[in-house]
């Protein structure tokens, strides 16, 4: 009798953490926004975590028309400047950054075929194509690089379910500094233009640049051995991907530019031979060994970390693009 009303209460605490639990999960989760797609803005706080994906669709969506030009790629293009853009490319042109984190080919076909299909007038994009995600490409699983449910076909309600009850709370332990501190943000988002700003890369350069880049440039380091200690391969499916988004962009006569990304002369090391590779079958789009554009990458002014640039370097790929 003893054992049997051990097990009911041990088990009665068992379901009541557990409930209490997930009641902790989804509070958190409504009232911290980590994703920033419930749009409560309950803490007052920055979403740390902000899912471009989804919120440049909810942006778009709600402003049908009022873009005919994008830009497509990674977080590297994600500091372009949108009126010097709009400029160079013609006084009718009104571009929208739709860089995403990580984005590989796919991403910008199926957010292209949807803006098309919901009415977005499309006359020209801008393709920044980088080599990182090629090796990597993003799990788009993950919460910060969930598709629009618009765009997936899955229902809203549905999404928001799957964000409500994430695991995210964890970041109120990591990034305890930003929710009940003093530091900044890493990133901050313009969903009215698509651009996002390194907040915390900022600070610390401006705090104490020698120490930043002695940083930067010993974690590239790091990565170059672990590198050269593991085989890197391109995905193929990321060629292929390419071609696909090429071929239906001449199917819908879109005008479109493209370029590789340029880097940072120690992440050039980093693929070094798988590079070349890629570079060698897109040699036509390869634009950092125009003299001006390499002249600027070699100083570490020009970035705000190794992997993304400066406006400086966003204008002078505009300025060969449109000369």
């Amino acid at each position: 009798m003893d054992r049997v009303i051990k097990f009911k209460t041990w088990s009665y605490l068992f379901m009541t953490t557990l409930l209490l639990f997930v009641l902790f999960i989804s509070i958190t989760n409504l009232y911290y926004d980590h994703y920033q797609v419930f749009k409560l803005n309950l803490s007052g706080k920055e979403p740390f975590n902000s899912n471009q994906r989804f919120n440049k669709i909810e942006y778009l969506d709600q402003n049908i028309g009022k873009f005919n030009g994008f830009l497509l790629g990674s977080s590297r293009m994600g500091h372009f400047p949108i009126e010097y853009v709009n400029k160079h490319a013609g006084e009718r042109k009104s571009f929208y950054n739709l860089n995403m984190f990580s984005a590989v080919p796919e991403d910008y076909l199926k957010t292209l075929k949807y803006l098309k299909k919901s009415g977005h007038p499309i006359e020209e994009v801008i393709i920044g194509i980088d080599i990182f995600p090629l090796f990597n490409p993003p799990d788009v699983n993950r919460p910060a690089f969930r598709h629009h449910p618009n765009i997936t076909g899955k229902s809203r309600f549905e999404y928001l379910l799957d964000y409500l009850f994430q695991t995210s709370f964890f970041y109120l332990f990591t990034e305890a500094g930003y929710y009940f501190g003093e530091e900044p943000i890493i990133y901050q988002h313009d969903y009215t233009t698509g651009r996002y700003y390194p907040h915390r890369s900022i600070k610390s350069i401006q705090e104490n640049p020698g120490l930043y880049w002695a940083n930067q440039l010993a974690q590239a380091d790091t990565k170059i051995t672990s590198l050269q200690n593991n085989s890197q391969k391109i995905n193929p499916k990321q060629k292929e991907d390419l071609e696909r988004l090429l071929a239906w962009l001449d199917e819908q006569e879109i005008n479109y530019k493209v370029f590789i990304q340029p880097t940072h002369p120690k992440e050039q090391a980093l693929y070094s031979a798988e590079k070349e590779q890629v570079i060698n079958d897109l040699k036509q789009y390869e634009i950092i060994q125009i003299k001006g554009i390499q002249k600027i990458l070699q100083y570490n002014i020009n970035f705000y970390d190794l992997m993304h640039y400066k406006p400086v370097v966003a204008k002078a790929i505009i300025d060969y693009l449109y000369e």
